[in-house]
């Protein structure tokens, strides 16, 4: 038996892929190939990336502030020393806003690989977010040695609106580099989130079930299958354009199929999919699992 924990936007479970993996008997006989060295490249690995977005996805409302932090050039490749410029902006933000809560997100900027940050949450009272930067402004340029009466750009505070899905994407985007002179740094770099404050992260109820390994099977298929459906009706209405369909409608519905395929691939391949679920599909799934459960068949 398997244990799905399911919030309104999130599963945490089974990795499919691990528990059907078949380990393959080597033969006594059989030589062993050496091991090609591949050079080592920085990453935001797919695992903690997974565990970034279950953190967003368990959010119980949505932030109210995007934090972003800037660093000046020059600044230390040591990683160690951008660890600890948070920790000290961590501190200064316990003490000015106590109840506030936060998850952040290290990753290099434009094409200089400087790190800068990501920050979302909500300082757990009412704050202008003018005054909010014009206090994170003083205290960031003090810790990483900037004038914030001149360098108006280290910081920035944006007001989050609109739905979590979004937010989720932008914040928990894959890395891509370039990381420029900071390579090593990045290279050395063991956490790329992580929450501040985390006892006061607003977290949503969440429902357990044990299930065995055919319901789990069931739940891929018919998420599966749901998609499959989207995308027959997305090429029903794509099949069904004439000469006088405006060229931005079809590429809308083209890259909508594309998207859609793109998703299945993710879902069939990655162990860990419920991760990157949609709240619709999460919904079908405890729909399903509360029908098998009241029918004894979880």
């Amino acid at each position: 038996m398997y244990r799905l924990t399911l919030g309104p936007r999130i599963i945490v479970g089974a990795d499919l892929a691990k528990k059907n993996l078949l380990k393959k008997v080597k033969s006594a006989t059989q030589a062993r190939q050496p091991k090609t060295r591949t050079s080592a490249e920085p990453s935001f690995s797919r695992r903690s990336r997974n565990n970034l977005i279950k953190a967003l996805n368990g959010l119980s409302k949505l932030p109210e502030v995007l934090l972003t932090l800037s660093y000046p050039d020059g600044v230390n490749t040591d990683p160690k020393q951008w660890k600890t410029d948070l920790d000290r902006l961590n501190r200064r933000l316990k003490y000015q806003f106590p109840e506030s809560w936060w998850i952040w997100r290290i990753e290099p900027q434009g094409q200089s690989g400087k790190p800068h940050y990501h920050i979302v949450g909500s300082t757990g009272q009412r704050t202008d977010p003018h005054d909010l930067w014009k206090w994170l402004q003083e205290r960031w340029c003090r810790i990483v040695g900037l004038d914030p009466k001149k360098d108006q750009f280290a910081t920035n505070v944006k007001e989050i609106k609109g739905d979590l899905g979004k937010l989720e994407r932008y914040i928990s985007a894959p890395e891509t580099g370039p990381y420029m002179g900071y390579r090593e740094g990045w290279l050395k770099l063991t956490n790329r989130w992580g929450k501040m404050n985390g006892a006061n992260i607003p977290v949503a109820a969440l429902t357990s079930y044990e299930v065995g390994q055919e319901t789990l099977g069931d739940i891929k298929d018919m998420v599966l299958g749901s998609i499959r459906t989207q995308i027959g009706e997305l090429e029903g209405k794509l099949a069904a354009m004439t000469d006088t369909t405006a060229y931005r409608d079809r590429i809308t519905l083209e890259r909508a199929i594309k998207g859609k395929k793109d998703y299945i691939y993710r879902i069939r391949f990655t162990g860990d999919f419920f991760s990157i679920l949609a709240p619709e599909h999460i919904e079908l799934i405890q729909k399903m699992l509360e029908h098998r459960k009241a029918n004894g068949t979880l």
